[in-house]
């Protein structure tokens, strides 16, 4: 995958690099308890899946948009809830880097590529997942969307461009979200849609190739 031209692969932290499923459907699980009396019965809970879409569709703030019977202030305290319990989680050692990441980023960086993570995250979930994984030992460069508001994806894959002195065409994404693939391509880069924690690979179509 990796070409002579190739001097920059960006990698997405949830569900490619972090297998991040087992903490955000027990962070939702454990949040959800509190708004019991509140969610109509007849509502089915979101499962594994249901975070999975959310998060693809929506971002690290995909709790703000479930359809589960809630008001948008209880909404938005589910929200700071989760936060609470995803961070306890993940400082409890839930997740774990996929297995065999290390060795594949070895042959990229043996090849020539530097190697950055660009998280559709919070900076602190970046952080914490960084710190309990060593993904300082793996990555040169790590930002999140959240540092870039509005901007966002297109303005973090642009810095981190700039900051490693590379033009689009000797980049290269790697991402599962959708959002992710239309950035790079607003700012002409080639996509790969991957993930190896991911169940549904239909919203990978829009990457121009799929590992």
């Amino acid at each position: 995958m990796v070409t002579g031209h190739i001097r920059l692969l960006v990698l997405d932290l949830d569900y490619l690099v972090f297998d991040c499923a087992p903490v955000k459907i027990q962070a939702l699980r454990r949040s959800l308890i509190a708004f019991a009396d509140n969610i109509p019965q007849n509502v089915r809970l979101p499962g594994t899946i249901d975070a999975e879409d959310g998060y693809r569709e929506h971002g690290f703030r995909w709790t703000q948009f479930l359809e589960i019977g809630l008001d948008e202030e209880r909404l938005s305290e589910l929200q700071r809830v989760y936060h609470i319990q995803e961070e306890r989680l993940l400082e409890s050692g839930v997740g774990r880097v996929f297995p065999g990441l290390g060795p594949f980023l070895e042959v990229c960086r043996e090849r020539g590529a530097a190697l950055a993570l660009g998280a559709e995250a919070s900076r602190e979930y970046l952080l914490a997942v960084s710190d309990r994984h060593g993904l300082d030992d793996l990555f040169g460069l790590a930002l999140c969307t959240e540092e870039f508001g509005v901007g966002s994806a297109d303005e973090m894959l642009g810095e981190i461009m700039h900051h490693h002195e590379v033009n689009p065409s000797e980049t290269v994404v790697l991402a599962t979200r959708p959002a992710m693939f239309q950035s790079a391509h607003r700012l002409d880069v080639v996509t790969i849609g991957c993930g190896w924690g991911i169940h549904k690979h239909d919203a990978l179509a829009e990457a121009d190739f799929r590992a």
